[in-house]
């Protein structure tokens, strides 16, 4: 007689439990119920080291709950995940991290640009002339900024010196102003020599861009697919931003100016809340060391092996708020 004749003549309760059965494992019904009611009580140390992580765990709860926001949703929680990405100029956005920067560098100027655009076009008398056509030939021939600006200097005062009409001396003093702003970082200084090569108006391409950030932000952004239509309209102008922000040629396609747009976007959208969240982070960080120590203790204590201590059962508190962010803690500073 074959052992699986024997085991189907045993009683129901003695038979062993094969894995295709409720409970998994070569052990009988009747071995568990033994094994349950002989269970062992857990020894007094792990239970003093598990109630000292529990309080150490309970301390830092209260703080997570009350940092974790409804501002943190999965359209925030992507825009951490693309921060991470460009940053480190990884994967999706590998090689996108300059063009980025300067974008928003332009973005955030974008009045300077705008004031100098409107000054060239506004003011056209014989001197102010000569002032555009000597700040551009310093664009283009002077490497060194710092002599750049000097002589842009002199010859702002000296424009200003012969002129009497205190509107006009205002004007070229604002304008002065915008140029020394966007001269002091590379960016800017290489952006106005960029309008010159190209011979792009000041600040139009990024005012166009601006507007459609502005009504990106109002649109759900988790993924590209809801940016394909407003890049194939608004193809042209992210060409000429393209241009500007040095897109390679490798890199000038529809799916990358809707990656920049997406990056942009969401950073515009929710880089205000992004240090608030660290903090949640970074008290998660401290948090999950005690959820991870507690585990253990409560792992190698199974139910159906010990008679578990009530604190053992307890619902770990801050634990629904881990499992929200936790993908965060490896990609988080």
């Amino acid at each position: 007689m074959n052992s699986k004749l024997k085991h189907e003549e045993q009683p129901w309760w003695n038979r062993p439990i094969h894995w295709n059965e409720p409970i998994i494992g070569n052990v009988s019904l009747l071995e568990l119920m033994v094994s349950y009611l002989n269970r062992q009580q857990v020894p007094d140390l792990a239970i003093s080291l598990h109630h000292q992580t529990w309080q150490d765990l309970n301390k830092i709860a209260p703080t997570i709950k009350m940092q974790d926001k409804e501002t943190y949703n999965q359209e925030f929680l992507r825009y951490v995940s693309l921060k991470h990405q460009v940053e480190n100029n990884q994967d999706d956005y590998k090689g996108l991290n300059t063009c980025i920067r300067v974008l928003q560098f332009a973005i955030e100027n974008n009045s300077n640009f705008r004031n100098i655009y409107r000054i060239e076009l506004d003011y056209q008398g014989k001197t102010q002339l000569e002032l555009y056509n000597f700040v551009s030939d310093q664009l283009e021939h002077n490497l060194d900024k710092n002599i750049l600006q000097r002589n842009i200097k002199e010859k702002i005062d000296e424009v200003i010196s012969l002129t009497k009409n205190e509107l006009i001396k205002n004007t070229i003093s604002s304008y002065f102003s915008s140029l020394n702003v966007l001269v002091q970082d590379e960016i800017g200084l290489n952006l106005l020599r960029l309008f010159k090569k190209y011979n792009l108006s000041n600040s139009t391409v990024f005012d166009k861009i601006i507007e459609i950030i502005q009504q990106l932000k109002k649109q759900e952004l988790e993924n590209l697919e809801s940016l394909n239509l407003v890049v194939e309209v608004n193809y042209e102008t992210l060409e000429k931003l393209g241009r500007l922000i040095g897109i390679s040629k490798k890199n000038n396609q529809p799916l990358t100016y809707a990656k920049i747009l997406q990056y942009v976007t969401l950073y515009y959208k929710y880089d205000n809340y992004y240090f608030r969240f660290q903090q949640l982070i970074n008290n998660l960080k401290k948090w999950e060391k005690y959820y991870q120590n507690l585990n253990k203790i409560r792992e190698e204590y199974p139910s159906h092996k010990y008679k578990l201590p009530e604190e053992f059962l307890k619902f770990i508190p801050g634990e629904n708020i881990y499992e929200k962010y936790k993908q965060c803690l490896s990609i988080s500073s």
